[in-house]
């Protein structure tokens, strides 16, 4: 695989390599050259059978990976590709790396929390470590970054995934991340176009509607997307989206419309690389065309890569009878079938070697934890300060676990399924450290359905200390439900403070502190913007003085 993607260069070699392939396919092959499945490396051999058929039968041009674990999905990956005529392009949704979708893989950390870290070239080499990783197992594209501004604080579905509300910030990171990625051979695919940060509905289950003028998305949305185009990046997700500002039809989603696809993306701002669709299976789309007219209609709007196709054989006959009406052409499949061949070539796809498999878990974990380390420090980030904890004598500790996200995995979509998610099974490592550091004798641990009935008691037991440390626990991702924070945990945090100083520790989202209340009662306020070891030693060492914290808020809370 080559290194360094290039965007917009005419390369001989690669048109030559494009056109001799182009020029041995039918049209069904062209036709399915544009189709990229998804497929898992975690299910059964009935699965892998299908996928191969898929292969085979019809010439799908890529695959999109989900859960499963690095060395089946490279082994998988081989498989793949040795029963495709045509080297496959293999893509995976890795916004936090591997370790988004992948067992035994040790992700990084969520853009909102790479958005609180002042110097990008930690992120900028994160990108590079996440390259080197996919391309050991055999991938060429990751989706990301993400470069949606997120201006609304109760978006559903960017929210975390975001860098923030800082559209120049937002630009700076992502441009970062993407060229880490693209200067070590990974295409980049930054999403979500032309700006998803500012909807109050999940695409996976409606269709937001996002009413703004084209003067307005200037000035927002399509900042960062134009800095990382100036920047040369190579691919991007069109979002699923109701503009009605700059398409008329209500049921036309972004995706599949000419207007903001050819038009605003290709034609206005002047993208030349790879536009992909974002998942055609998700209902914003899926629920008001009929099965493969979807994906024709994808065509037509401007887009090259057809994502997560649900009825490839469908798909083909319905390109087949729109060809035949002459509502697309075949010079318009072999102008985009050429351009996805031209990207490949200069993925190194025309020369496709075998994944090693002995080894894999090393390599790909090898440089993970040290600049895991480095983006965690830097990212922890003191709302509020007040010194002089260590000077109190008498110190409690008290562990607040709002109504997170340990039963919601089942109930997330394969497009948001997390993995990896902190147990909070016994004391939690924070605590573990700060009692024992501190001498605190006992520490008190409250569920956000106990706090009610053992309230009055935790109070009176507390309110005799000099000073009481709270950590927040087990946060919800997602904005829904208060991110799992209960009216009760807020009124207990706010009594104690009028009772005690409070230094608080927030292990979280960061706009689910919000959902406190005000925090001019507590003392002091440390966020932590996830829940994991390296968060957890950190807070632990901040709070007890020997490290500070160095990370800026990314959003208002």
């Amino acid at each position: 695989m080559k290194n360094d993607i290039k965007v917009g260069q005419e390369d001989s070699q690669a048109q030559s390599w494009a056109s001799q392939m182009l020029s041995g396919f039918s049209v069904e092959q062209k036709i399915g050259q544009l189709i990229h499945v998804a497929t898992w490396s975690n299910k059964n051999d009935e699965h892998t059978t299908y996928i191969k058929d898929l292969i085979q039968k019809y010439g799908v041009g890529g695959l999109i990976f989900f859960q499963g674990d690095p060395v089946s999905q490279a082994r998988l990956t081989n498989e793949y590709q040795s029963s495709s005529e045509t080297p496959l392009m293999i893509s995976i949704d890795g916004e936090w790396g591997l370790g988004m979708r992948l067992d035994n893989a040790e992700p990084f950390p969520y853009q909102m929390t790479l958005g609180a870290i002042e110097d990008e070239k930690a992120i900028e080499e994160m990108g590079g470590i996440v390259a080197r990783q996919m391309k050991r197992i055999g991938i060429h594209v990751n989706h990301a970054p993400v470069i949606d501004v997120n201006t609304n604080p109760d978006n559903p579905v960017i929210n975390f995934r975001s860098f923030g509300q800082d559209k120049i910030k937002v630009a700076q990171k992502g441009t970062a991340y993407m060229k880490g990625m693209q200067s070590e051979g990974i295409l980049a695919v930054a999403k979500h176009f032309p700006g998803h940060g500012d909807t109050a509905s999940d695409s996976h289950k409606e269709l937001p509607k996002l009413d703004k003028s084209r003067a307005e998305l200037e000035e927002t949305e399509l900042y960062p997307f134009k800095k990382l185009f100036a920047a040369g990046l190579g691919a991007v997700m069109v979002a699923h989206l109701q503009i009605p500002q700059l398409e008329p039809d209500t049921k036309r989603a972004s995706t599949l419309s000419r207007s903001i696809v050819q038009d605003l993306l290709k034609g206005d701002m002047g993208f030349e690389g790879l536009v992909f669709t974002d998942a055609l299976d998700m209902k914003a789309v899926a629920d008001h065309y009929a099965i493969g007219e979807v994906d024709v209609e994808a065509f037509k709007a401007g887009n090259d890569v057809l994502l997560f196709v649900q009825d490839v054989e469908a798909t083909i006959q319905q390109f087949k009878v729109a060809l035949a009406d002459g509502s697309i052409t075949e010079e318009q499949l072999d102008e985009r079938c050429l351009k996805q061949l031209v990207a490949k070539y200069n993925m190194g796809l025309d020369q496709i070697e075998p994944i090693k498999l002995e080894g894999i878990l090393e390599d790909i974990n090898r440089d993970t934890r040290t600049i895991n380390e480095q983006l965690y420090e830097a990212s922890m980030t003191q709302v509020k300060h007040t010194e002089g904890l260590l000077n109190d004598e008498s110190i409690g500790m008290l562990s607040l676990f709002a109504n997170g996200d340990q039963a919601e995995q089942g109930a997330l979509s394969h497009h948001t399924l997390l993995k990896g998610t902190l147990d909070q099974t016994g004391t939690p490592l924070f605590e573990q450290l700060v009692t024992k550091d501190l001498g605190i004798e006992k520490s008190i641990s409250l569920r956000f359905d106990q706090i009610e009935s053992k309230k009055e008691k935790v109070i009176s037991e507390l309110k005799e200390k000099q000073a009481v440390i709270v950590a927040i626990h087990n946060v919800k991702l997602k904005a829904p439900d208060n991110f799992g924070i209960t009216a009760e945990m807020a009124q207990l945090v706010a009594d104690l403070s009028n009772a005690v100083p409070v230094y608080l520790v927030f292990f979280g989202n960061a706009y689910a502190v919000s959902k406190l209340g005000s925090l001019n009662h507590v003392k002091s306020m440390l966020l932590a913007y996830q829940e994991n070891e390296y968060t957890h030693r950190l807070a632990y060492e901040i709070v007890s003085n020997k490290k500070e914290a160095k990370g800026i808020l990314p959003v208002s809370i």
